[in-house]
C-alpha cells in the first residue's frame, strides 16, 4: 500500500513524522544505501498522551534500524565471495593450492548457494565427506582454511551476518616426529652436508638453510638482494613464509661461506640450471644422495624436527626454538610476545657449531 506522506505534516524528529492528531507516525531512514520506510500506529492506544505516543514510535524506529542493520540482503554466491577473497591474495603457490582444492573437492557442492545460507552443517558435511573419500583430515581441513577467511571478507562488506567455518570441527592426529639423540643425528647429517658438498657450494648452502630451520620453499625462494652479507643476516619476504609474516633470519658463518662462493647480485640464489630466471624445481636427486649418506630416515623436511629436538635437548626456550623454525605461535603463554626470529636462527646456529 502507497504511503501519502502528506498525511504526516508534523516533524517529530529527523526521518520522523506524524499525521495531526499525533496518532500515526511515518519514518524514513537510509542504512548502507537502501532506504527503509513505513508507518507506526498508534491510535488503538487508549489513554496515551502525545508524549507517551512519540516515545514509543521512537522506540518502534531504533527497533527498526536494529533489525535493518542484523538483516542481510544479499544474492551473493559462496563462489563470488571467493572471489572477493582471492582479489586480496599475491600470485603464490599457496592461493593456487587452495583454489584448486575449492574447485576440486567444495566448489561443487556450495559454490552457487547464497553465502548468507551457508550453515556450519553443510560445511562439516563437505569436509567429513573429503575425509570419507580418502583425504587425511589435514588435507581435508584446507576448505575451511580457504572459506574461512572469505567469510570474514564478506561478514565484514555485510553479505553474511555469521562465518560458519567458525563451528566446524575437524579433529587433526598428532603428526609430531620425536627425534631420539637429535644432537648427534644434528651432527650426522651436518658432517655428511660438509663432506658429499665440499666442493659445491650451490647444494652445500641449499641443505645447510634446511638444517637450520628453513623449509624447502623458503629455501628456493631466497633471492641476492634480500641477503645482507654485511649484518650477516637474510629476509624472507612475507609471500614466501607459512605465516605470511616477513622474516628477518641470521646468516650463519657455513651457510654465508658457501654463498660467497657463488655470489650474484640480483635474482633467484638457487636458480634452475636448465631455465635460466626461475629457481630449480625440487633436489630429488642430491636429497637422495644425503638419504643414502645418512639412510632411509632422512627427507629435506626432517631437519626442521631434527634441528628443533636438539635446541630442546639443549635446554633452548621455546620461544627461540619457534623462532628458528619460523613459527609465530610457539604455544599459548607466548603467544603475546613479539617473535624474535633473527635471535632464534642465531641461536640455533650457534648451537650448530657447537
Amino acid at each position: 500500500m502507497a504511503i501519502n506522506t502528506k498525511d504526516f505534516p508534523e516533524k517529530v524528529s529527523t526521518g520522523l513524522k506524524a499525521n495531526k492528531k499525533f496518532d500515526k507516525f511515518f519514518y524514513r531512514f537510509k542504512i548502507d544505501e537502501k532506504t527503509y520506510r513505513g508507518i507506526i500506529d498508534c491510535s488503538t492506544k487508549v489513554g496515551w498522551k502525545k508524549k507517551d505516543k512519540i516515545l514509543y514510535a521512537e522506540d518502534e524506529v531504533s527497533k527498526a534500524k536494529k533489525e535493518a542493520i542484523n538483516t542481510v540482503d544479499t544474492d551473493a554466491t559462496v563462489d563470488d565471495i571467493i572471489k572477493l577473497y582471492l582479489d586480496t591474495l599475491d600470485d603464490t603457490n599457496y592461493k593456487k593450492s587452495r583454489k584448486s582444492y575449492y574447485d576440486r573437492k567444495v566448489k561443487k557442492s556450495i559454490g552457487k548457494k547464497k553465502a548468507k545460507d551457508i550453515l556450519p552443517m553443510q560445511l562439516q558435511k563437505i569436509v567429513n565427506q573429503n575425509i570419507k573419500d580418502g583425504d587425511s583430515p589435514s588435507t581435508a581441513k584446507q576448505a575451511i582454511e580457504f572459506l574461512s577467511p572469505a567469510f570474514k571478507i564478506a561478514r565484514a562488506n555485510r553479505i553474511v551476518l555469521h562465518n560458519p567455518c567458525e563451528d566446524v570441527k575437524i579433529s587433526i592426529p598428532t603428526s609430531k616426529k620425536i627425534v631420539v639423540n637429535a644432537t648427534d643425528r644434528l651432527t650426522s647429517i651436518y658432517q655428511a652436508i660438509k663432506y658429499l658438498y665440499k666442493d659445491d657450494p650451490f647444494y652445500r648452502a641449499f641443505f645447510l638453510l634446511a638444517l637450520q630451520g628453513r623449509r624447502k620453499g623458503e629455501v628456493r625462494k631466497l633471492r641476492w638482494e634480500n641477503i645482507s652479507f654485511e649484518y650477516e643476516y637474510y629476509v624472507l619476504p612475507s609471500k614466501t613464509t607459512k605465516n605470511n609474516e616477513e622474516q628477518k633470519i641470521f646468516l650463519p658463518p657455513n651457510v654465508k661461506e658457501a654463498l660467497l662462493e657463488f655470489k650474484q647480485d640480483e635474482g633467484w640464489v638457487f636458480e634452475s640450471p636448465i631455465i635460466k630466471g626461475q629457481t630449480i624445481s625440487d633436489a630429488k636427486r642430491q636429497t637422495a644422495k644425503l638419504k643414502k649418506a645418512l639412510g632411509d630416515w632422512f627427507t629435506m623436511h626432517y631437519t626442521r624436527n631434527v634441528m628443533v629436538s636438539a635446541m630442546a635437548e639443549q635446554g633452548i626456550e621455546a620461544i627461540h626454538m619457534s623462532g628458528a623454525l619460523g613459527h609465530s605461535d610457539p604455544n599459548t603463554i607466548t603467544k603475546y610476545l613479539t617473535m624474535n626470529y633473527l635471535t632464534g636462527s642465531k641461536i640455533a646456529s650457534d648451537m650448530m657449531q657447537k
